[in-house]
């Protein structure tokens, strides 16, 4: 293409830069919202308009037929599962208008005799729906381009280009089989780490607590300005992955024996731990966060395990897991607020919590 054209088609695209920025972020938004109501896991997203020195450099490798090749937004989703893709792809036919000449969607990357480890790419523009909405209208013109990657497909995307260099004849068939060989271990490893993700699933020990029924309306009041539910609290030890880890290794090097429980056994000790944080009115989700950060805080709940442990005889028959742990140090740091309640009686629960970890 020659200069003149280029520095026209560049100009036009900075005057217009600011509406393809707005474009950019609003899409990017939108996006990230359709994701996440559809519940995808993802680990980043992102969304730029090309910038002027870029779109000019791309123009200059281009005839002036291939300009509708040229994307002038991009949005880039970074994924850890190849099964979200799919998941995604739904949610795209519905919400937009994809130019399907353009577009590489999941099946067409099945091709076993294809090169390296692409990712899926659809050329979007607005819905109709959308497009006629006030908000939305002054967009509904341009298009962008979608990018749906695992982690690893974007390790290809990076470093591909920087090693895949003009080389002598007798070396190119070496290196494109080198290539080769390390797009299938990436590939291959994405459908590792998916297999894996099921198996855990399957066995996963963490089990969501059924809701209580028989609240009157006076309680969910309650409950709704200040109190957590117990799915809540759920939700606080499944969003911080490695919070039970933690406590659980504390409890070991407290000095308490491994011991792996059963689903039905963790399910009721995250039962009690619920019990006694609202006897000890430790009872919003801010509550708790603050405990569990003393406690971390300066080894300190580590010490107190480790007294706890040596206050009991050697042979006592210890069942902890890491909700069992803090059920203990609540019961240890709040025993004021609790000892005079019903639930520490003889046959009070916080009393039974306490008598089956230490297998009684």
């Amino acid at each position: 293409m020659n200069k003149r054209r280029i520095d026209e088609i560049g100009i036009k695209y900075v005057e217009s830069l600011k509406l393809y920025e707005e474009y950019a972020t609003r899409i990017r938004n939108l996006i990230q919202d359709l994701v996440e109501l559809e519940g995808v896991e993802f680990y980043a997203i992102d969304g730029w308009a090309e910038s002027p020195a870029e779109l000019l450099r791309v123009l200059s490798g281009l005839e002036e037929k291939d300009l509708s090749g040229v994307d002038l937004v991009t949005i880039r989703v970074l994924i850890r599962f190849p099964e979200d893709v799919l998941r995604i792809e739904e949610v795209i036919k519905t919400e937009f208008e994809i130019d399907e000449t353009r577009s590489v969607p999941s099946s067409g990357l099945e091709d076993p005799y294809r090169f390296g480890y692409p990712a899926v790419v659809y050329i979007l523009s607005l819905s109709k729906s959308r497009a006629t909405l006030r908000e939305w209208a002054k967009y509904k013109d341009l298009t962008f381009r979608l990018e749906l990657r695992t982690m690893l497909q974007e390790v290809w995307a990076t470093i591909f280009p920087r090693v895949n260099q003009t080389v002598g004849s007798s070396s190119e068939k070496k290196v494109t089989r080198e290539l080769v060989l390390l797009a299938a271990l990436l590939e291959k490893a994405d459908q590792g780490f998916l297999s894996l993700r099921h198996e855990v699933k399957d066995e996963a020990f963490l089990i969501p607590p059924s809701k209580q029924p028989g609240l009157t309306q006076q309680k969910e009041t309650l409950e709704a300005e200040k109190l957590f539910t117990d799915e809540e609290l759920y939700n606080l030890f499944r969003e911080d992955k490695s919070l039970l880890g933690r406590w659980n290794a504390v409890t070991i090097e407290a000095g308490f024996p491994e011991f792996t429980p059963q689903a039905d056994y963790l399910r009721e000790s995250f039962s009690y731990l619920c019990k006694i944080l609202r006897a000890a009115n430790i009872d919003t989700i801010s509550d708790v966060k603050k405990f569990l950060s003393d406690m971390e805080a300066g080894d300190k709940g580590l010490q107190q395990l480790r007294t706890i442990h040596d206050t009991f005889d050697e042979n006592t028959k210890w069942r902890m897991d890491p909700f069992s742990a803090l059920f203990l140090l609540v019961l240890n740091f709040k025993w004021d607020d609790l000892k005079d309640k019903p639930e520490t009686s003889s046959n009070g629960v916080l009393k039974k919590g306490s008598d089956r970890i230490r297998g009684l």
